[in-house]
């Protein structure tokens, strides 16, 4: 997948089957297989926005781009999108991904714990960020 800056990276995809790991760790995830030619950013973890076309409706969301490298997913890139207050099947939904601010790159945690904390500590962030932007 080629990669984009923030600025310019809104992406689309479809939503597919993952791990489900998210869900077992509360961050239930929407794994985006990212269109032909679209370009997500670059690794890292991001607040965006999230539609789910044909709607118009903005969702805030936290998502992660990169390898996993907490669960030793080295080889296999993932888009994984959580959205803020939805819990719905999203599976074979188009789904329209808006990242509008960096929170920190990709990083291994040494336990599920470690990663748990930090991502209800990037969600939070990303709640904030789009607080700003939309209040």
């Amino acid at each position: 997948m080629p990669s984009a800056t923030p600025a310019d990276a809104s992406f689309a995809g479809i939503v597919v089957g993952g791990h489900g790991r998210g869900r077992v760790l509360g961050f239930p995830t929407a794994n985006v297989e990212v269109a032909e030619g679209e370009a997500p950013p670059v690794d890292g973890v991001y607040a965006c926005w999230i539609r789910f076309p044909p709607s118009e409706v903005r969702h805030g969301g936290t998502v992660s781009v990169g390898d996993n490298p907490t669960f030793d997913d080295v080889f296999d890139r993932r888009v994984e999108a959580y959205v803020h207050d939805l819990d719905e099947n999203l599976y074979g939904r188009a789904i329209t991904v808006e990242p509008v601010a960096m929170l920190r790159e990709m990083r291994r945690f040494d336990t599920l714990g470690e990663l748990i904390a930090r991502t209800e500590h990037d969600v939070r962030r990303s709640r904030a960020v789009l607080a700003r932007l939309d209040p």
